[in-house]
């Protein structure tokens, strides 16, 4: 956001914050290896979860993927939005991180990973 300010010589000038207009660049390549990452693993993983699903699962295992899926969709999503409240946001992509780590298994670890570390890299660079 611009601050208008006016100069000793009477004339209205912008003051750019320069905080609010930050790149994320290293932010959205991170979150999009993760996306594909997680879409890739999980949904290999969807295949085998609802064969077990069939055997007597009850649908238990499939929605723990979709799950997790939807999450890291998400958490891409959010990424988006870093520049906004950044603090906030970095927060959530590293707390869906570690949901979709502890929730599909081993088929979540390298996206569940790359989100944390994104949500890291977005908590620290301020």
């Amino acid at each position: 956001m611009a601050k208008v300010i006016v100069g000793k010589d009477g004339k209205k000038y912008k003051q750019v914050d320069k905080s609010t207009n930050r790149k994320r660049t290293l932010e959205i390549i991170l979150s999009t290896v993760s996306l594909i990452l997680s879409v890739f693993l999980i949904g290999s993983g969807l295949g085998a979860t609802s064969f077990i699903d069939a055997m007597g699962g009850g649908g238990y295992y499939t929605a723990k993927f979709l799950l997790g899926i939807l999450l890291a969709i998400m958490a891409f999503v959010l990424t988006f939005f870093l520049n906004r409240k950044h603090t906030l946001f970095s927060s959530l992509i590293l707390a869906i991180g570690i949901v979709i780590l502890l929730t599909c298994g081993e088929f979540g670890i390298v996206g569940g990973a790359g989100y944390i570390i994104t949500g890291i890299v977005a908590l620290v660079r301020k």
